[in-house]
């Protein structure tokens, strides 16, 4: 890596640095990590190829060699997440790969994550965004398991199973600065709609993995941790831990009844899809206008689309699924 490299690092707490991956063209939006401690280092997400030639730039601005990277750990294997981890473990010639066991076939074969991607966006769109998806040596593949402790330059670093938005969905937690890289499982609070640091967080509820109570679990399992901050891969670091959970709770709860009542009404399919949208719309307006006193501007609304759109996908699939 060079200096030609234009990437945007920031330390967030000692030996933690966040990572911009422009994901999609667009900021703040979607973050790596990279952990740095005793001479190694430990990447948590991937995102796309196109992250990774920021990631090799924050371990060279680390004064590592990629030689000294020991883990790549991803919290699951959506491509948002995990989508350049081959390409990435090209460079990284003495890493693990640290993931769910349910993701672990995924990353060595990712043939059924690269055939829906395309059906989604098409082959053009599927080159832009993602690149070449690469498999991974199974050799170097580490399934983590519940409550299980690894080390990083004597640094603990426990993993813990954390379904709800997924099934193959693991957290990491960093004893020494009691900060918890949590993926999608502890919601979306994106900095942007709040410069004065407080934060607006709602779950995402994408399918097909959606589960409720899962989700419940997992965020009660996350604040027992008792963590001082949150490290969203949606996006950046947020110490709010204790308002996040209320926010999130609730989220839930009106994300079940608005699902159970769309289709008590005989909603289904796109009718259903539509319904639950427009809800989830609604309540993005009203939690903005009580936060700050003003709605979601046009340009908000474009940044929020993906995850509304997502969202109201996943509630559609859970409430049918359920009802099947």
């Amino acid at each position: 890596m060079t200096n030609q490299i234009k990437s945007h690092i920031e330390r967030v707490v000692d030996g933690i640095d966040v990572i911009e991956t422009n994901y999609l063209n667009r900021q703040r939006f979607a973050a790596c990590y990279l952990m740095a401690c005793g001479g190694e280092a430990a990447v948590i997400e991937t995102n796309t190829n196109n992250a990774v030639p920021h990631i090799l730039e924050a371990v060279r601005q680390a004064g590592l060699t990629n030689e000294q990277v020991k883990y790549v750990i991803l919290t699951h294997v959506h491509l948002d997440h995990a989508g350049g981890t081959g390409e990435l473990m090209r460079h990284l010639p003495n890493a693990q790969l640290v993931l769910h066991g349910r993701g672990r076939r995924h990353m060595i074969d990712p043939t059924k994550l690269i055939e829906s991607v395309k059906h989604v966006y098409g082959e053009e769109k599927y080159r832009e965004y993602y690149g070449d998806i690469q498999p991974v040596d199974k050799a170097r593949v580490t399934v983590a398991e519940d409550n299980q402790v690894i080390y990083l330059g004597g640094r603990e670093l426990l993993l813990i199973d954390s379904p709800g938005h997924a099934k193959h969905h693991i957290v990491v937690f960093d004893k020494e600065t009691r900060s918890l890289f949590s993926g999608d499982a502890f919601g979306i609070a994106y900095p942007r709609f709040f410069p004065d640091g407080s934060r607006l967080v709602f779950p995402s509820t994408s399918p097909t993995q959606f589960d409720p109570q899962a989700a419940l679990e997992t965020y009660r399992r996350i604040v027992d941790l008792k963590p001082k901050r949150i490290l969203h891969t949606h996006f950046g670091a947020n110490e709010q831990v204790e308002d996040s959970y209320r926010q999130l709770q609730e989220w839930i709860e009106f994300s079940k009844t608005l699902a159970h009542e769309n289709y008590e009404k005989g909603l289904r399919d796109k009718d259903l899809y539509e319904s639950i949208r427009e809800r989830i719309w609604a309540r993005f307006e009203a939690s903005m206008d009580a936060a700050r006193g003003e709605n979601l501007s046009e340009e908000e609304r474009d940044f929020l689309f993906l995850d509304a759109d997502l969202n109201a996908q996943g509630l559609a699939h859970y409430i049918q699924k359920l009802h099947s």
